[in-house]
């Protein structure tokens, strides 16, 4: 898929209500123990990995392992924490919707390899950033995300959940953004 903005007009892609519980539920390998996420990522061996979220982001550097794209709001359950984590890059994004910027800036930072562990903070919410990272991911990248009380879901991508992640942003509202400053 390629996303275009020729017009440098800001577009937010809105989660429809009727997809919220759809996306409450994990989307690959739920890890309720830290050991085993990590036997997990060892037999991986060179996989990039993408984490979005402030707590396993923190977690795998607490381990030494660092993310090709660690994605964080500086928040864990709406309270704000602030990190010590080096931000390379910054974008906004708003709770309940993908900015078109977003989507960009996370194609440009995946497809460079120049990019491997810039930070990107996001000012407003990262959750849903899980999409685009599967769509521009390289198959074999594994996306770390938090669930929220349960644990961290483990997606390795593939064409089939490329797909599967695409079927559900075509149902997305598109609208136009209003302007935020980055």
């Amino acid at each position: 898929m390629e996303i275009r903005n020729n017009y440098q007009v800001d577009y937010c892609f809105i989660l429809p209500n009727n997809l919220r519980n759809q996306l409450a539920k994990p989307y690959g390998i739920l890890f309720i123990n830290d050991h085993k996420l990590f036997n997990f990522l060892g037999a991986r061996g060179s996989s990039r990995i993408i984490t979005v979220g402030d707590v396993v982001t923190r977690t795998l550097l607490s381990h030494n392992i660092i993310p090709f794209l660690p994605i964080i709001d500086g928040k864990t359950k709406r309270k704000i924490e602030v990190g010590e984590e080096i931000i390379s890059e910054r974008v906004v994004n708003e709770a309940g919707l993908i900015r078109l910027s977003a989507i960009l800036k996370i194609e440009r930072l995946l497809k460079s390899e120049t990019s491997r562990g810039k930070v990107l903070y996001v000012e407003g919410e990262e959750d849903l950033l899980v999409i685009p990272a599967v769509i521009y991911g390289r198959n074999g990248d594994i996306v770390l995300y938090g669930q929220p009380n349960a644990g961290v879901v483990a997606l390795v991508i593939d064409n089939f959940m490329r797909k599967r992640v695409l079927e559900i942003f075509t149902k997305f509202k598109v609208v136009r953004c209003d302007p935020k400053s980055e």
